[in-house]
Parts: C-alpha cells; structure tokens; sequence
C-alpha cells in the first residue's frame, strides 16, 4: 500500500486541476492526475515527478457511465492501495460544445450535456470512491460547484442549475457519511483566469490577473487561489469541515459593486479621511 495519502483530481490537464496537482503534491500527496486526454493527465503527473512529487496520469472521462467510471477508480486503488482525497474538479459550460445561450433559444441535449459533466460526473466519481473511503474510515470529498450555483447568471442558466445541484448534493451527502470519517466540501469559484500552455505546448506556471468591476477586490483570482483552499479542505486542519459551499470570489456574491464609488469615498477631503 501507498504510504502517502492518495488524491485523484479530476480535468487536471490544466488551469484550476493543473494548481490543486502541484499544490497537493507540494504537500505530500500522491497524486492521480486524471483528464479526458491521457497525453494532459500524463505531462502533469511528468512535471510533479520532475520535481521529486509521487505521481501519475490515468485517463478519466466523468461523462461515462458508472461503471466506467468506478473501474477507473478500481484500478487506481489496485496500483495505491488507497483512496483518501478526491477533487471533483472536472467541469464546464455549454460553450464547451458552442451552445451557450440563453435558456429561452437552449435546447434539451444541452441541457443533458452540462448536467452530465457538471452533476453527475461529480455523483459518478464520488459513488465510486465511497467504496474506498467508507471501509478505511477516512476521506475527503471536494467538489468544485461555482458562483454561478450560488447566485445565478444570465445566459448560464443550465450550467447555474447544475452547479447548485452540486452545492446540494455536497450538503447531502455530508450528512450521510459524516459518521465514517468522511468530510464533503464544495468550492465555488468566480471570476478566475485560465493559466494557457506556453507557445511551445509547455505547461502554464502561472497567469496575470485582471481589473474588474465584477466584485469587491476589484481584480480577478488565480487557480492557485481556489489550490490553497483545496489543500486545506484536504488536509487535517479541517477535519472539523463539512457540508460547507465555499466562495472564492473577490467578495462578487456580496452583491453590485461600484469601485469608483467606492474609490471617491476614501479619498481624502480637506486632509480627513472618511472612516
């Protein structure tokens, strides 16, 4: 059996799934890095072992069916020996497929599409591992729902539904399986920039941020922003976490913001400040 605790990561070819891989492997995890292209899961897991990490790559499509999806899993405990961490971190919208819209001109294979990836190949993926978890006594589900799931969002409006899917389900299921030692969290993130292959196809190290008026910060996050919280919920500092939604959004949920409103108001008048 693996000595390290094991965490598989789900769409961890890159952005958001490429940080919570290096950030978990920096805190000595082995990681599983699965993506729907082998060749992303296998250069990621290629990097982390380049830096000294224990890893590899496996392909893993959530969209399958169930039981796909738990013989991907099987084979992982085969090659481990254990599963005590699972990021659920696979996921998107209809403009994956160019069918964003909104939901008056949207159609019902759209629909189908996005629950399938967002919702139920996050139940897909965390009904597999239960098998794993619930024996040993130990685990930690993280599930990655959105802003969108709390709040809405125009033109987002499968997407909305199946992220808030997401947020139930996690509060659900923490109720269920609290007692086997198994914390379930969810992570929502808002406005969080890509980190893109180099021009030579290599990996992204990192990403610039953007103004917005989109939230309270005033600036748009990292993936390595929603990593960090991953690497708590992960850990045993937060044993005492569950069925809790996580927002990492600049404050956006909040509500509207005016950052020159807000600017003019802190602004010194006559050598005072408003306080």
């Amino acid at each position: 059996m693996q000595s390290k605790r094991v965490a598989i990561i789900t769409g961890a070819g890159g952005g958001i799934g490429l940080a919570i891989c290096r950030k978990l492997a920096q805190n000595g995890f082995f990681v599983v890095v699965t993506d729907m292209t082998k060749e992303r899961a296998d250069a990621v897991a290629a990097e982390l072992a380049a830096n000294g990490h224990d890893a590899f790559g496996v392909a893993l499509d959530v969209c399958k069916g169930e039981a796909e999806v738990a013989a991907v899993m099987a084979n992982i405990f085969h090659r481990t020996g254990r599963i005590d961490v699972l990021v659920n971190n696979a996921g998107g919208s209809a403009g994956l497929i160019d069918k964003r819209t909104d939901f008056l001109q949207s159609e019902e294979s759209t629909w189908q599409f996005v629950f399938n990836l967002n919702l139920l190949g996050t139940m897909r993926c965390v009904h597999a591992v239960l098998s794993y978890m619930v024996p040993a006594g130990y685990g930690r589900i993280i599930n990655t729902a959105s802003i969108a799931g709390r709040c809405g969002l125009p033109g987002w409006a499968d997407y909305s539904a199946a992220k808030a899917g997401v947020i139930g389900f996690t509060r659900t299921l923490a109720m269920e399986i609290g007692q086997c030692g198994i914390t379930v969290n969810s992570i929502s993130p808002g406005l969080i920039e890509r980190m893109r292959p180099t021009a030579d196809g290599q990996l992204p190290q990192d990403c610039e941020t953007h103004t917005t008026h989109g939230n309270w910060l005033g600036h748009t996050g990292k993936p390595q922003d929603v990593a960090s919280l991953v690497a708590f919920l992960a850990s045993d500092e937060a044993g005492y976490i569950t069925g809790e939604d996580f927002l990492v959004d600049g404050g956006r949920a909040l509500g509207p913001t005016s950052q020159a409103g807000r600017q003019d108001f802190f602004k010194k008048e006559d050598g005072e400040t408003n306080a």
